[in-house]
């Protein structure tokens, strides 16, 4: 029985990896980014992830969701056309938070006529008080 459950799960996080790995339809200027120090009491900052739609017909970012509160995601809610390019800016509120820190964007976008992809982008930085 535990061979059969560990035959599953290695099958099902393979079909999760190789889902998420393909993202030849849009390519991102850079997926990550370390924001360095940054004080507790200081204004949001945020950083501005740029894309490329790479297919030969409209792009269309779904969603972009964070993993916490403190991170917010905004992007092109129009179709990007084909060879065009389209934002993701992320933003990160300091208050309340304390040390290293980082945190997953959840990117979802569809290209005409495929399924909806998945990709994730990430920021990191470190927070004093």
């Amino acid at each position: 029985m535990k061979r059969i459950l560990l035959l599953l799960l290695t099958a099902v996080m393979s079909l999760g990896v190789a889902y998420a790995a393909d993202d030849k339809d849009i390519t991102f200027a850079e997926k990550s980014y370390d924001f360095g120090t940054v004080k507790a009491d200081a204004p949001i900052v945020e950083h501005e992830y740029v894309f490329t739609n790479n297919t030969d017909v409209p792009l269309t970012i779904m969603s972009a969701s964070a993993t916490c509160g403190c991170t917010r995601a905004k992007y092109t809610s129009e179709p990007v056309k084909p060879g065009g390019q389209g934002k993701v800016i992320v933003t990160f509120m300091p208050k309340g938070q304390r040390g290293f820190i980082s945190k997953n964007v959840k990117v979802r976008y569809k290209v005409s006529g495929k399924k909806v992809k998945n990709l994730t982008l990430k920021i990191s930085g470190t927070v004093t008080p």
